[in-house]
């Protein structure tokens, strides 16, 4: 017992050797949800992870939902919303975005969010057929009005590309279209140097992207799911353009339909979620060079997500993955049921939040971001 008593005291006293700060360098390298558990170590450990100063270098986890509502019978039509991802509690975060300037406040679209911050899009109400971009950080209320670019398509699919551990600067990605909403180039915005850069389209065969599915930001590179079953990147200078092919199951089904795959990140490596022909699936792209993707679950997505209002594969909508990799979230049902399901474990949890009938995507996770990103801004 007394040998027991020792151990604790030399650990103790290690601990109290380490200064404030390198105890917070130390922990901003675990996962999020690691960092959670730590706060029941101690007091002190509990103290400096609250902190607000040393909660701009620490990892957060995932806090919530974007999402909107239409409804012809109420005034707006159109609302935004946010739902905490507990789905208890007020909203982490004011979805009416109040901060920023009139007119933009009251008239805009939510395109992407990407690692803390929000790409929107605001009319400008003086000039029909225009529009202003937005990025701004709701952890912070920090915001930027972006110049406007050269862009000839109406109303552009548009992406965010934000990596805050390698640079505190962020990238608008805006896709020109032709007729047949083929892309065939893109408007670059680099926060860096305030103007936007024009390339024409380098991927290797014509591409069309779906409007309002997720894009995931990666080492420099903007990752997007396309109507042609590929996964089709490109980087910030738009020097390097690549198209990664899906995986395909035994049966070879296409992917038809937004809702039918959408990728992310889980544990630092690009992730696929698949449902198709009745099978839920995860892939991995375990190595990135050869373009391998390998399987990790696969789940008969009928017998795990069936209910009463669950009558089409259209009832369910892929959401997200956590960033741990053990959990997927779900749009479920006619009245739109946020779900969280443990694929290690193949059990559903609680029910989230009823989002309600009249909700609608995309649904932008969102990770907030402490630090002061938006250098420049308001």
């Amino acid at each position: 017992m007394a040998r027991r008593s020792k151990k604790r005291s030399r650990r103790g006293n290690a601990e109290a050797r380490l200064t404030d700060d390198l105890l917070v360098e130390i922990l901003r390298r675990l996962p999020a949800k690691t960092l959670c558990t730590c706060k029941c170590v101690s007091r002190r450990w509990c103290g400096l992870i609250s902190d607000p100063d040393h909660r701009k270098k620490l990892p957060q986890a995932l806090t919530g939902f974007f999402y909107m509502s239409c409804n012809i019978n109420r005034s707006p039509v159109v609302a935004r919303h946010f739902t905490n991802v507990s789905g208890i509690g007020r909203p982490f975060i004011n979805p009416s975005l109040s901060f920023l300037p009139r007119p933009h406040r009251y008239y805009f679209n939510i395109l992407d969010c990407c690692n803390g911050l929000l790409l929107c899009r605001c009319p400008k109400l003086a000039v029909p057929r225009t529009y202003e971009y937005v990025v701004c950080n709701p952890a912070t209320e920090k915001w930027v009005v972006l110049p406007q670019s050269t862009c000839s398509t109406n109303w552009p699919i548009a992406h965010l590309g934000f990596e805050p551990a390698v640079s505190s600067h962020f990238h608008v990605f805006e896709f020109e279209k032709d007729e047949d909403g083929c892309v065939t180039g893109v408007q670059i915005y680099l926060s860096k140097t305030g103007i936007w850069s024009q390339k024409d389209s380098g991927w290797s065969f014509e591409v069309r992207i779906w409007d309002g599915s997720r894009s995931i930001f990666f080492n420099g590179m903007l990752h997007l799911v396309t109507f042609e079953d590929a996964v089709a990147t490109v980087d910030v200078e738009a020097k390097t353009w690549r198209i990664i092919p899906m995986p395909y199951n035994k049966d070879c089904y296409p992917f038809t339909d937004i809702d039918a795959a959408f990728i992310d990140l889980a544990q630092g490596r690009l992730c696929l979620t698949t449902m198709i022909a009745n099978n839920l699936s995860i892939w991995v792209l375990e190595n990135y060079s050869s373009e391998e993707w390998i399987l990790k679950h696969s789940h008969i997505y009928r017998q795990l997500f069936w209910t009463d209002s669950l009558d089409s594969e259209h009832s369910c909508s892929l959401v997200s993955i956590c960033p741990e990799g053990d959990t997927i979230f779900l749009v479920v049902g006619d009245e739109k049921m946020l779900r969280a399901y443990k694929m290690d474990r193949r059990v559903f949890l609680p029910v989230m939040h009823m989002l309600g009938h009249d909700c609608q995507g995309p649904y932008l996770p969102y990770v907030p971001d402490f630090s002061e990103s938006l250098t420049g801004g308001h």
